[in-house]
């Protein structure tokens, strides 16, 4: 019986500290997959910033969805902060963080723009801080380990 627990000790305390480091790559390849993934909405949503603005001006169920996509980014922004996080990737977290928080301004006057009838991205600063955040997608990619 003796031999039977110490096999099973010594099996649990093999395996245990495994299913650490899997989940810690696990946690990895999400936040990486994550952010990856955000930061091909902010590429895609800076790429149709302009033909959305310009429908919108003329359009108002334009106006309307574009209304709706700034909210669903604003969404997504809010949802990126609460993400799990590497070590490895915690100072670019941060950064991506803080720019989220301009971005999130510059949506706020989009659709303060919207809503007066301006254009929608005038003054926004969207498109240079969505082009900040690529960078970062950059430094990314070289942190993979």
């Amino acid at each position: 019986m003796k031999k039977y627990s110490l096999s099973l000790l010594l099996f649990i305390l093999l395996i245990v500290p495994g299913c650490g480091f899997a989940e810690k790559v696990g946690n990895s390849v999400s936040f990486t997959a994550d952010t990856a993934s955000y930061m091909q909405t902010l590429t895609e949503f800076g790429q149709d910033m302009d033909s959305l603005a310009a429908d919108a001006a003329t359009n108002p169920q334009a106006k309307e969805a574009l209304v709706e996509r700034l909210a669903a980014l604003k969404e997504q922004i809010s949802g990126y902060a609460n993400l799990q996080v590497p070590e490895y990737a915690t100072d670019l977290h941060q950064s991506i963080v803080s720019y989220n928080e301009k971005l999130q301004q510059g949506l706020d006057q989009a659709s303060t723009n919207l809503e007066e009838g301006k254009a929608a991205f005038e003054s926004t600063g969207i498109p240079e801080t969505i082009s900040q955040i690529n960078e970062l997608l950059n430094q990314l990619n070289q942190l993979i380990p």
